[in-house]
């Protein structure tokens, strides 16, 4: 048996069938992010990074919310709060992308671990799973302007990363042990931040899981655990019932949404403009004998700006409505992240 002090890289891999026989279908629901079965579940929000004055100040979903004048409840989205149907009256304090996607704050991490060590029997004997496409090996250490990059070794050791995966539903991952504090052992390789992207004890007290793809971490565990977990004033949670769906989408985003599609069908160019920025399309219907594409520009008021084109096979009328409305939605949403 492996040391219980660490962190070691692990080809261990079985501890994780324990999770894989607990997950739903992939990307229906909460459970089929984070392990079925326990008592309660939290979503911890990960906030948007504000850098101040070189320091990185985390701005809560709380404040957005009420920058916005909208309510932060369980089963709001980032946009739920962050791109409300009429302009705010006053400017965001807020710039940039939104919430990190499949990385906790580093500061929460640590916050978790405190909360979470109690609740379990094997606190010094836990097990970390990390996605296996953050790409370390080709990482670059950032240097001042004008001088060479360095580039870093793979800090993954090579019979680990030649190793065995763990394998669950769409994602394969590398595996660590140590305490539970060793959810920070990933922070500062390649100078990523990443941490975890799911972590347990051995003795399945618990379970926490950040989807690469999701603005939040979801925690599964005993009652009273989650119930600190969301009073906690160190980090913010809302509360998650495991058949929640993983995403929505607010009822005046489909409304923008359903407008633009009626007049890219009718006249092949449409604009959205909302409080975060402005979603220009134009489209060019698919055809017998050439595809059809959706060319979508996204300009930030932070002035950040996007663009993306979609592709589009030949389908029916009301099918075609279905593909741009859904890639449209997804375009808007990208104004804010998350």
């Amino acid at each position: 048996m492996e040391a219980p002090s660490g962190p070691h890289w692990s080809d261990r891999i079985e501890e994780a069938d324990w999770i894989e026989r607990q997950l739903a279908p992939f990307a229906e629901r909460v459970t089929s992010v984070v392990a079925a079965g326990f008592q309660s579940y939290a979503r911890v929000l990960h906030p948007v990074a504000q850098w101040v004055d070189d320091h990185e100040r985390p701005v809560r979903w709380q404040e957005v919310a009420a920058w916005s004048g909208l309510p932060l409840r369980p089963g709001s989205q980032f946009h739920s709060i962050a791109l409300p149907p009429t302009d705010p009256a006053t400017p965001t304090e807020w710039r940039g992308d939104g919430p990190r996607q499949g990385q906790l704050f580093a500061a929460d991490a640590e916050v978790l671990a405190e909360i979470l060590r109690p609740w379990t029997s094997t606190p010094e004997d836990c097990w970390f799973c990390v996605w296996d496409g953050y790409g370390w090996g080709n990482a670059v250490q950032l240097t001042p302007p004008g001088q060479p990059g360095v580039m870093l070794p793979d800090p993954v050791p090579d019979p680990v990363r030649q190793g065995p995966r763990v394998h669950l539903p769409n994602r394969d991952y590398l595996l660590y042990s140590g305490p539970v504090e060793a959810v920070m052992a990933t922070v500062p390789l390649a100078n990523s931040g990443q941490t975890p992207n799911l972590w347990w004890p051995s003795d399945h007290s618990w379970c926490v899981a950040t989807e690469i793809d999701l603005a939040w971490t979801y925690v599964g565990g005993p009652e009273p655990m989650i119930e600190h977990v969301l009073t906690d004033k160190r980090i913010e949670a809302v509360s998650a019932e495991p058949g929640d769906p993983l995403t929505r989408v607010e009822d005046w985003i489909r409304g923008w949404v359903d407008t633009a599609v009626d007049e890219l069908l009718r006249s092949g160019e449409a604009a959205i403009t909302t409080s975060r920025g402005t979603v220009t399309a134009r489209l060019y219907r698919p055809s017998r004998i050439r595809r059809g594409v959706l060319s979508v520009a996204r300009t930030r008021v932070d002035r950040g700006s996007g663009g993306s084109s979609h592709y589009l096979g030949r389908q029916d009328e009301e099918d075609l409505r279905d593909t741009v409305a859904s890639y449209l939605t997804w375009d808007v949403i990208g104004l804010v992240g998350g």
